[in-house]
């Protein structure tokens, strides 16, 4: 066996084996207290009612650009066309808040 082969299989031994990890049970009892206390269904249940009315919202929105899209003449004098112009921002207001919603707390 060449010195290369033998340093390969010893390399890969080493890699191959786990280490033991063993955490102190002092420790283990230190970091659970300083863990937050949890509640049992609050924070969930609003954050799901907040992407649930989101969601709705959003559907409501997109219905009333439909409804309103072939009486909008494209003119700030029209009234349709500029309902439609809020109603876009609003509903591009909701895309914004679900997509926060996914990544961190608002």
């Amino acid at each position: 066996m060449s010195e290369n082969e033998a340093l390969e299989q010893r390399i890969e031994r080493a890699l191959e084996r786990r280490p033991q990890v063993a955490v102190p049970a002092v420790f283990a009892a230190r970091v659970a207290r300083m863990l937050p206390v949890q509640r049992g269904w609050g924070v969930g249940v609003a954050r799901s009612a907040g992407k649930m009315a989101a969601g709705v919202a959003a559907v409501l929105l997109a219905g009333a650009l439909f409804v309103l899209a072939p009486h909008a003449v494209p003119s700030f004098s029209s009234l349709a066309f500029d309902v439609e112009l809020v109603v876009l921002a609003e509903l591009a207001a909701v895309a914004w808040v679900l997509a926060r919603m996914d990544g961190e707390r608002l």
